[in-house]
Parts: C-alpha cells; structure tokens; sequence
C-alpha cells in the first residue's frame, strides 16, 4: 500500500516506466509469499511463446498468476472488470498502463469495446491477457467460458496461448481468507492455438487443452 502511494506520481511518466515499478512491485510481493508464507513457484512452456504479439487465455484461480504475468508478459494488456478502476491508487496505475476495463453487464457493447480497444494495443505490439471463465474459480472447479475469447481469436487472427495453472491450492480464491499454503504452484504455457478454426472449435478446444492440464497440475501437486 506506502509503495502503491509513494509510486503514485509515477503515472505521468511514460508507460515503459510505469511498467519498471509494477514489475518491482510484483517481485515484493512474490518474495514475500516466498519468505512469508511458503509459496514459489515455477513457470513451464516458456519455448511455446511467440516472438510477435498474441491472446494469453489463462485459468483463473488466484491473484498469484497475475503477479508472475506481470514479470512473465512484461507490455501486455489485461483485460480486467471496471470495478477494479476504482481501487484507491491501484486503479490509477492501471489507467496509466492503458489496461482494458469492461463493464460486464454492457453485454454486446462491452465486447465490441474490448474488440476495438484489443486492436489499437496489438498495433502497439502488446499482447493481451484474458481469462475466458470472466471470474476466478476454486481448484478442481470447472466455469463455463466465455465466447468473448472466441471473438477475440475470430477478429484478430493472432495466436491464442493458452496457460494452464494449479495456483489456487496454494493462494485460495476467497478475497475474505487469509490462509495461503506453502508449496510450488505451477504456471503451464501451453503451445499457441493458430488462426482456422471456426469459434466453437475453438472454444471447445481452449476449454478442453486448459482444464485437462490444470487438473493434471492440481493431481501433480498432491
């Protein structure tokens, strides 16, 4: 929170300097999982990245893989709910950093927006991180995903990489615990889905690669 606050003039400097302090403020935060609480972890797959920009499609279980995507996707582009906008300081660094804030019950609207906002940020040779089950999900829990990715892979015709993950055994999704287990989560990233396919091949196939893997990372773990 005093390094949120302390950093907070730093939002009208240039963004590739707004994104040197949220890379130092993702490492504290890691390092103190690490020294705190027991927590590291590993990153699998870094071959399967592509060299030009492309749609991240991650599992979402905890607020731990969005700390490591911040150091893993130094210049991508979360797509967040706008709520977030209105975290004191926090939302502010993120406005700087030109993030994608969606209103989720625009519907339609909401999507074109990503849509035209998701063009302009890949013209600027960033990467876009979205998490196709719209909301965080306990391990071993299965969401629906949602076809805002589907459009996304449809529209843009740029890679998909798909990331699988078992961070929620360690860093649990209730924002109301504060229990975190000690261990080494697993980040997966999986080999790109290619422009071809129609949107619910896709989808099915997204759905599929990631869950299967996350559930093989969670049995791993035990």
């Amino acid at each position: 929170m005093f390094y949120t606050l302390g950093a907070l003039p730093v939002i009208f400097f240039p963004a590739h300097v707004i994104t040197i302090f949220l890379i130092c403020s993702a490492r504290v935060v890691l390092l103190m999982l690490r020294l705190l609480c027991g927590i590291k972890y590993e990153v699998r797959g870094m071959e399967n990245i592509p060299k030009h920009p492309f749609i991240i499609a991650s599992k979402h279980q905890s607020p731990l893989e969005t700390f490591i995507f911040i150091l893993l996707f130094r210049n991508a582009v979360f797509i967040l709910k706008r709520e977030l906008k209105w975290i004191p300081f926090i939302g502010l660094h993120l406005m700087a950093l030109r993030m994608i804030f969606i209103n989720r019950l625009d519907g339609v609207n909401a999507m074109r927006r990503i849509i035209k906002l998701a063009r302009m940020r890949i013209v600027e040779n960033r990467s876009i991180i979205i998490f196709p089950e719209g909301t965080r999900t306990a391990a071993k829990q299965k969401t629906k995903y949602q076809p805002g990715i589907a459009a996304l892979y449809s529209v843009l015709s740029i890679p998909v990489l798909p990331v699988a993950l078992n961070t929620g055994l360690f860093w649990p999704k209730s924002i109301l615990s504060m229990r975190r287990n000690s261990g080494k989560a697993v980040i997966e990233v999986l080999p790109p889905i290619y422009h071809g396919l129609n949107k619910n091949e896709f989808l099915e196939n997204l759905e599929k690669i990631i869950e299967e893997r996350s559930n093989e990372l969670t049995a791993e773990k035990n």
